[in-house]
């Protein structure tokens, strides 16, 4: 979906740039650019997003009494 949704904006930005009278080839370059601007950003997003879930998930079981360090008398 994501993949479909950068791919009209770069269509419609090569779209644009013809209608405006630019030449051929920097409209093709310019369009190119900005689907691998956006692939990129989007894809290093949802890495972050996965490690940021992934890191959630860890703390959530690494600590199962809540990163209490005392022991049975109270201390610590």
């Amino acid at each position: 979906m994501l993949i479909r949704l950068i791919t009209v904006i770069s269509l419609i930005l090569f779209m644009l740039l013809m209608i405006s009278g630019v030449n051929i080839e920097v409209a093709l370059y310019r369009s190119m650019l900005t689907f691998m601007i956006l692939f990129a950003v989007v894809y290093i997003s949802i890495f972050l997003l996965n490690v940021l879930r992934e890191d959630q998930n860890s703390d959530g079981v690494s600590m199962p009494n809540g990163g209490s360090t005392s022991n049975a008398n109270g201390e610590g």
